[in-house]
This record gives structure tokens, sequence and C-alpha cells, in this order.
């Protein structure tokens, strides 16, 4: 019971969060406040001192008026949650739930201690954490209105420490033409499902075989252009690390061979990404198979699978 009312208080503040950036006047502070949580999200993760780590957030949230003014509303709407609709489970324990966070040598500094000089965002962002803080990148990058941003919220996330080891060439990469993943309209019945599956254009084949790491709480999903120096067709950022995607819209026949999943084992390792997932609309021959076992980062998804991720989308 604790924990529900605490996941719903968290949930209830990324909210308000997400309200304040997306209500922002300027299209380009929604872009400068999605950096802004990134930093943010990097000092609470950090191993410094309690005591420095708020220094840190607070200045980053004195960096901008922008930013200033959403930590306001932010502030406004945690000091006014008893006109709120939280559940009333829920207001009651929302100020012992923050009052009670460690933060300095053990004691529990809560509102009342840094309304002030330190505010009540900062003592928000600690409470939420890092999973939390990516939550409201999530749900501001993929509100309608950032989508005009997408080139300066890609900026933001190359910059990731997740993607510290990726190469400069595959993130000038991943910036160039970037495309939101598109959800194509498919047939109910399984054997019209295949068949829609199989007579696609590979790139609206693409397009919408991303668009399930789109759907499933990544930070970002995108489509790369139809040419790229990597072989790939879309990646995305997950909670650890960069995932590659190659798809292979080909004939039932036609399956995917040993020497392609080397060429992608390569690519992988060199981006050191998470993992590496190859979609085929077809199957994989033994030597693919046995070649994408010997390596725990690649994923292979045949026309099966494929099926089964329209039934039930996939867990990644």
């Amino acid at each position: 019971m604790l924990d529900n009312v605490t996941n719903g208080i968290k949930a209830w503040l990324v909210g308000r969060f997400a309200s304040a950036i997306n209500h922002t006047t300027r299209p380009e502070d929604r872009v400068l406040a999605i950096r802004w949580l990134s930093q943010s999200r990097d000092v609470v993760a950090s191993d410094v001192r309690s005591i420095e780590k708020l220094k840190q957030l607070n200045a980053l949230i004195n960096s901008r008026t922008a930013i200033v003014a959403i930590a306001k509303s932010v502030s406004e709407a945690v000091s006014n949650y008893r006109k709120s609709s939280l559940p009333w489970s829920m207001k009651i324990a929302l100020p012992a739930t923050l009052a009670a966070i460690p933060l300095v040598g053990g004691h529990a500094a809560g509102i009342a201690a840094f309304g002030g000089a330190l505010g009540v965002p900062v003592l928000v962002l600690v409470f939420l954490g890092t999973a939390g803080i990516t939550s409201i990148i999530e749900a501001v990058v993929t509100s309608p209105e950032a989508q005009t941003h997408i080139a300066e919220i890609i900026d933001v996330i190359i910059e990731d420490e997740r993607l510290r080891r990726t190469s400069a060439q595959m993130k000038a990469a991943m910036k160039d033409q970037p495309m939101d993943p598109t959800r194509f309209p498919m047939p109910l019945e399984e054997i019209a499902l295949r068949q829609y599956l199989l007579s696609m254009d590979p790139f609206d084949f693409e397009h919408h075989s991303m668009s399930f790491f789109q759907g499933a709480g990544f930070i970002k999903a995108c489509v790369t252009p139809k040419s790229n120096d990597f072989g790939l067709d879309g990646w995305a950022l997950h909670d650890d690390g960069l995932v590659v995607v190659q798809c292979k819209r080909n004939s039932t026949e036609n399956k995917v061979g040993r020497p392609t999943i080397q060429q992608f084992k390569g690519v992988v390792e060199e981006q050191n990404a998470y993992r590496g997932y190859v979609i085929t609309t077809s199957s994989f021959t033994e030597d693919a198979i046995a070649s994408a076992a010997l390596a725990s980062k690649v994923m292979l998804v045949a026309m099966d699978d494929l099926v089964r991720w329209h039934a039930e989308p996939p867990a990644f």
C-alpha cells in the first residue's frame, strides 16, 4: 500500500514538471528544459557529497530565466497540493514523504528546510531520482509540442552520459535527418497481417518496426535516413544505453544469413550499444542464429516474433 502511495506521488510530480515545461511560451524553452533535466539527472546520479549535489542542482535551476519559471510553477503546484486532484491518501502522505528524504548528514530535510535557499524543485528532483527525471524527459520529448524541435532534442540526447562511448560518427548519424517512427494500421487476422507486412515498402517497414520502440517507454526512438554509413535503420535510447536496429523486409524464402549478423554484431560492439535488434519478415538461417547466440547483446526478431509484437507489445 505504501509503495502504491509513493509511486502515485511520484507520477503526480512527474506530471507537474511535464505540464510546466509543455506550457512554456517559447518552443526553444522546452529544449532548454530537456537539457536542464538531463544535466540534473547526471547530478542526482553522481557520487558527490549530498550538500554539494544540492548546490549543483540549485545552480542549474538558477542558470536561466526559463528554468526558474518552470521551477516556480512546480513549487506552486506542490505548495497547493491540497487543491490538486490527488487522491486523499496521497494528499495526506505527500508532505511527510518529502520531508523524510535523507539529504545531508543523514538528517531529513523536507519542504520547510529547503524551501528558501535550495527550493522545492531541488527536493523533488532528489525524491524522483534518475528514473523519475527520465520519466519527465520522456513525457516532454513525446509530446506533440516537442516534435517540431526534434533536431534540438537529439542534440540533448546524444550528450547523455549513457552514450559516452558511442563514436562521434554514430552521434553525427543520429543527428542526420532523424524521423519519428510511424505505426501503420494493420489487419487483425494473422494471415492478412503476415501478407501485409511482406508487401510493405521497405522504408515504411522500418518506420513501423521502430514504432514498437517508440511506444515502449524509450526516451526517444528514431528512423534513420535511407542511406547511412552504419547500415542501421533506426535507434532508440534505453535507460541502459543505445539500442540499434536493422530491418529486413524480406520475402519468406529469403532468410537472413550469418554475414548480416556478423556485420551487425560489429556495429553493436563498436558503438558500445546496450542492445541490437535485427527485425525481419522472413526468418534466420541456422548459422545466423548460432552467430547471434555468441553475442548476448544481439536480438533476432523473425516474422513469428513480429506477429506476436502486434498481439502483445514487447517488453524490451
